[in-house]
């Protein structure tokens, strides 16, 4: 919490992370009656940040990139070992995660999503000429932003907090029970580097069926960043009022798609090596991450890139093991691995290969049916007769399409990608690449950044320019 709200306002708990973890992680929150106080402190400490320039804001969050993409950082180190506390993974997983996630808000790259989101920058600063509205234009961000955060990926509370920060906006942080300490981690370091940036961010929590405690942070916020599954979305959308801005970021599904040609041009075993990079990253967790690859050749080609593909995957989790699954995770997995055990004895186009504890599976199938994206770096592998053959086979997931590795080059990328494009996937990237996302992505096909502004225009004045004043 800030260092402005007495301590004496707040209740405290005790939050357990989700399953069978029992290290609970202490958290304040207000009470109902609270959270006015809470709101009118951060729009005061807002206009600290308002009077920043966004030139100040990047540097300043750069500041603290460097720090988190520095692996012997004290503040890395002592993260670490908390999110390897509440969440199972190994240490080599995290700092993995750390890696990809972190990398993202150096300044080169704040800065890249400014210029192509806004074009200007500065018309977070004040009216800037606009050539096309022949007279000046200004954007505003939110007062405060609620941001209710996942716990599925290390590191990844990070980025709400920047998108926010980038236009300005004062941060109510709700963290969530799978992962509850990075963000709070996150947020010291900021204020360390600036301390406006810790007098506006408060870090929280509450459970997800505590409406009056929703209720009250939206009743003090301008903009939502909500992440969830689609009951969860659901249930915060139903809350948010007509006047707030609102970005969802709600259950989503990624696969890969590879061609004859680009399975022959790389070779088996590489193409394996990048796909496992695209599995294992993030423990499978991430929305982005593969939860199958459709192969185009008969059932023996995928059968035998199957095969290639456990090598792989066993050679990654030499490396960078899984981790510690929760009782209930291990049991969903053990039962998953059964189903597909029993399918590869009574189907011939059905098979299966795994690690000897739970590191990494490997399945063959038909379809998608039953991929839900539980993750654990679980990966089927299907067969296609063509590459559109293998866009049928995905079309039954469009709704929840997001991330696709394309194996394929020159006119044979553009087509398949213009078929996906069309049936919903919003980032595509060669095999090896879907665990890195750039910031400059637009995230579920959303100018992030943009989305939470208001714009304010001066035309049709004979004084519309602004270096008149």
């Amino acid at each position: 919490m800030p260092s402005w709200v007495p301590s004496s306002s707040l209740g405290q708990f005790e939050v357990a992370a989700s399953g069978d973890r029992t290290a609970p992680w202490r958290c304040a929150r207000p009470p109902a009656e609270g959270w006015a106080s809470l709101g009118e402190g951060l729009r005061i400490a807002q206009k600290k940040l308002r009077a920043m320039s966004v030139a100040e804001i990047v540097e300043a969050i750069d500041k603290v990139a460097k720090i988190w993409t520095d692996r012997t950082s004290p503040i890395r180190l002592e993260a670490r070992a908390r999110v390897v506390a509440a969440t199972g993974f190994s240490p080599e997983a995290v700092d993995r995660s750390f890696d990809v996630e972190l990398k993202n808000y150096r300044a080169d790259s704040l800065e890249r999503v400014l210029r192509r989101e806004l074009v200007d920058p500065k018309v977070l600063d004040g009216f800037q000429p606009d050539a096309e509205l022949k007279g000046a234009t200004r954007a505003i961000g939110p007062r405060v932003t609620l941001v209710i955060l996942t716990g599925n990926v290390p590191a990844l509370p990070a980025l709400s907090i920047v998108r926010a920060l980038l236009v300005k906006s004062a941060v109510i942080a709700k963290v969530a029970s799978g992962e509850p300490t990075f963000a709070a981690l996150f947020v010291r370091s900021l204020a360390d580097v600036v301390p406006a940036f810790g007098e506006a961010i408060a870090v929280t929590y509450w459970d997800r069926d505590d409406e009056t405690s929703l209720k009250g942070a939206l009743s003090q916020v301008d903009a939502v960043i909500a992440y969830g599954g689609d009951t969860a979305c659901a249930a915060i959308r139903a809350h948010v009022g007509a006047h707030q801005r609102y970005i969802e970021h709600g259950h989503k599904l990624s696969c890969e798609l590879v061609s004859k040609h680009y399975l022959e041009e790389l070779g088996p075993s590489e193409v394996a090596r990048r796909i496992t990079e695209d599995v294992s990253t993030f423990n499978q967790h991430a929305c982005i991450a593969p939860q199958a690859v459709i192969v185009e050749g008969d059932t023996e080609t995928a059968r035998r890139f199957g095969a290639e593909l456990a090598v792989a995957m066993d050679a990654y989790a030499k490396e960078c093991p899984l981790g510690t699954l929760e009782e209930s995770d291990a049991s969903s997995l053990q039962v998953r691995r059964l189903t597909d055990a029993w399918n590869a004895a009574s189907n011939d186009k059905c098979d299966l290969w795994k690690a000897a504890g739970l590191d990494w599976t490997v399945t063959l199938g038909e379809s998608l049916a039953g991929i839900t994206g539980a993750g654990n770096r679980m990966i089927r592998v299907i067969p296609a007769s063509s590459m559109s053959n293998a866009i049928d086979i995905v079309r039954p997931i469009a709704r929840h399409l997001q991330n696709v590795g394309v194996g394929a080059n020159g006119s044979e990328l553009w087509t398949t990608t213009e078929e996906l494009a069309l049936l919903g996937a919003c980032r595509v990237s060669e095999p090896g690449r879907m665990a890195e996302p750039s910031m400059i992505w637009k995230h579920d096909g959303m100018p992030c950044v943009s989305q939470l502004l208001r714009w304010c225009d001066v035309e049709m004045h004979r004084d519309s320019d602004p270096s008149s004043r």
